[in-house]
């Protein structure tokens, strides 16, 4: 029986040590600290805009920073029917600012939000395509109310959609919008366009 109780004294220390150098590593382990570096994605020495509308490249360009308004307007080789009188060419440049060159035949113009809702540098000419189909790249939220099957939520949403991505190139496009369906698509031919 002597011979049991040493056991089980021997045991009971074996398993107070044990559980003394668990501990120890675990508060080691929490006390360390968890050093995150976030570095930038791309060159920070340039920056990058869309530029779209009355331009022969739409897209994305990449310019050093500092850039200004016009050298972007350059890249993306403005068209001949292209208004440029509105536009601030001497302004510099943000990355991720969207740029929309209007039209000159335009007689009206409303500005445009950018996807990090400043305004856009420019605006867009506002209405109906000239055979009294809605552009869906220019109306306002109320003319794109006026589809059918467009309410308050859809027509902001196309709104938010070409702000952050740029004109819709043909309406097989309006797909890309949450809540907009092929067969939605297929009910505006003939009341919309993507064209002025």
């Amino acid at each position: 029986m002597e011979l049991t109780r040493a056991r089980l004294i021997l045991l009971g220390v074996a398993a107070a040590i044990a559980v003394a150098v668990l501990t120890a590593v675990l508060r080691t382990e929490r006390s360390r600290e968890l050093v995150l570096q976030i570095e930038p994605v791309g060159d920070p020495a340039t920056l990058t805009v869309y530029v779209g509308g009355a331009v022969r490249a739409p897209g994305l360009y990449t310019l050093p920073r500092g850039s200004r308004v016009a050298e972007a307007l350059a890249q993306a080789d403005l068209l001949d029917e292209a208004d440029v009188a509105g536009l601030p060419m001497a302004d510099l440049l943000r990355d991720g600012q969207t740029l929309i060159v209007p039209e000159r035949r335009a007689s009206s113009s409303q500005p445009v939000a950018n996807g990090d809702g400043s305004a856009i540098t420019s605006a867009i000419p506002v209405g109906k395509a000239p055979a009294g189909l809605v552009n869906v790249n220019t109306a306002s939220q109320a003319e794109l109310e006026s589809l059918p099957g467009i309410g308050p939520v859809l027509a902001q949403r196309i709104i938010d959609y070409r702000t952050t991505h740029g004109p819709f190139v043909t309406l097989d496009d309006l797909e890309a919008v949450r809540g907009i369906s092929a067969r939605m698509v297929e009910s505006l031919r003939g009341l919309a366009t993507t064209e002025s």
